[in-house]
């Protein structure tokens, strides 16, 4: 029950992994340095693409199967995402793109807080199915949770359209 119990959680939560790994790939980029002739907010859209681009969910291996372990993976979820944007926050912003770049980080940030909590949402509606009915009911409920973050994802992606910047979540 344990494996069964994991290999769910494992495969609902990939569903919010998925949309970043098909658009921009899973490599690590560094920051890439302004290229001359490069304007300000050119610059800006390479810098935050260089820390953000192939951004995962989460950063470390984690085992899957209790509770504490669905915690551990809100805590990386939150972690990892709070590293990049802190490296996205030490980049030059073109005075500009200020406004814009301040709501497209806070946007990240209750992405990334959003995903957190609903990889442990998840685990304990699995968890918590005990009876056939119960156990039924499953893939429509988490598929209820896979999706609550589309709505803020969606204005996210609006945010990422006019800095011509990726996802830093890694959730897609």
């Amino acid at each position: 029950m344990k494996f069964l119990l994991a290999a769910a959680t494992v495969i609902a939560g990939l569903g919010l992994a998925a949309t970043t790994h098909a658009a921009y790939g899973t490599g690590r980029q560094t920051d890439r340095p302004r290229i001359s002739g490069d304007t300000p907010d050119v610059a800006y859209s390479r810098g935050v693409t260089g820390v953000c681009a192939g951004a995962l969910l989460f950063d470390h291996p984690h085992a899957m199967g209790t509770r504490a372990d669905a915690l551990s993976v809100a805590r990386d979820i939150r972690a990892s995402t709070a590293r990049r944007l802190a490296r996205v926050a030490a980049l030059p912003t073109p005075t500009e793109l200020e406004p814009l770049s301040r709501r497209w980080i806070a946007s990240q940030r209750r992405l990334a807080a959003l995903y957190a909590q609903l990889w442990v949402r998840i685990f304990d509606t699995i968890a918590a199915a005990e009876t056939p009915a119960q156990h039924a009911s499953l893939p429509r409920r988490l598929e209820k949770l896979v999706h609550a973050p589309d709505r803020l994802k969606s204005a996210a992606e609006r945010l990422e359209l006019k800095l011509h910047v990726p996802d830093c979540t890694g959730g897609g």
